[in-house]
């Protein structure tokens, strides 16, 4: 009779492990406090999982393109820049002279727990800020992609960015199964601008896998971007160790470089959380 108790209460702690989410934070802690922006970043997703510009040699390198901050708002959080003359993309600015980037990211030595494979669901829940006068061009200027690790397409699978098209500026979630992208959502600029936002992204990766992602206003909870399917194309890996992985930051085309009227622009970003 004990043993078999034994063996239920075995059974039954198996069980709840198995079920329990796998949570990965990543908060600010302030500037000028505790460890630094890039330490923080680190620890959550790993040694490499920084694409800054002064992380690079022959980049921009004079100065730190993450910091901390901190508002009435949300409290403590991360700031994002990029210089329109002066930064490139990492260490590949002859191959990709005509983009740029500041971006954090799961990767291959990431933890476990960031990265998503076939047949797993995973939530993603970040809060970010955006100026009203950043400059967007008619090319692409992404703040957030989930990215596959496969067999080398390159074009992420989802991602949340900005465009100016036609005399207006946009913000867009587009879908790309394979290489053509398409757009689930957008919304104008203005209801969007210089406020800050709570996105949540749930996302379950199968070939006829499950999206459900939607960003609203903090202010006065109105959505402003938002799709849900149950049957959409989430997958591009062939192999076991194949992975999707998700990535927030700055990351801009400057093939209309001439539509970049500031210098510098500025994303922020705020309580990242990555649950498995």
């Amino acid at each position: 009779m004990i043993n078999i108790l034994l063996l239920f209460i075995t059974l039954a702690f198996s069980t709840f492990v198995l079920s329990t989410p796998k949570v990965s934070t990543l908060k600010a802690d302030g500037a000028n406090q505790g460890l630094t922006a890039y330490e923080l970043i680190q620890n959550f997703g790993g040694k490499r999982s920084i694409e800054s510009p002064d992380l690079y040699p022959d980049n921009h390198i004079s100065e730190k393109h993450i910091y901390e901050d901190s508002d009435n708002i949300v409290g403590n959080h991360f700031v994002f820049v990029l210089h329109r003359d002066l930064d490139k993309d990492r260490d590949k600015y002859i191959k990709f002279a005509d983009r740029q980037r500041n971006e954090i990211k799961a990767y291959s030595g990431s933890k476990v727990s960031l990265k998503g494979f076939e047949g797993e669901t995973m939530t993603y829940r970040w809060k970010f800020k955006l100026e009203a006068e950043m400059s967007l061009s008619k090319n692409f200027s992404h703040f957030f992609q989930l990215k596959s690790v496969d067999d080398g397409i390159g074009m992420p699978i989802l991602t949340i960015s900005a465009r100016s098209y036609r005399g207006d500026r946009w913000l867009a979630l587009s879908h790309a199964p394979i290489k053509k992208a398409v757009i689930l959502d957008k919304t104008l600029w203005p209801e969007v601008a210089d406020v800050w936002l709570e996105a949540e992204c749930t996302v379950t990766y199968r070939d006829n896998g499950a999206l459900e992602i939607s960003v609203k206003r903090m202010s006065d909870k109105q959505t402003v971007l938002a799709f849900k399917s149950e049957n959409i194309d989430m997958w591009r890996g062939t192999q076991k160790d194949h992975f999707v992985r998700p990535k927030w930051g700055f990351y801009r085309s400057l093939k209309s470089k001439h539509m970049l009227v500031n210098e510098q622009d500025s994303i922020r970003f705020a309580d990242f959380e990555v649950v498995k």
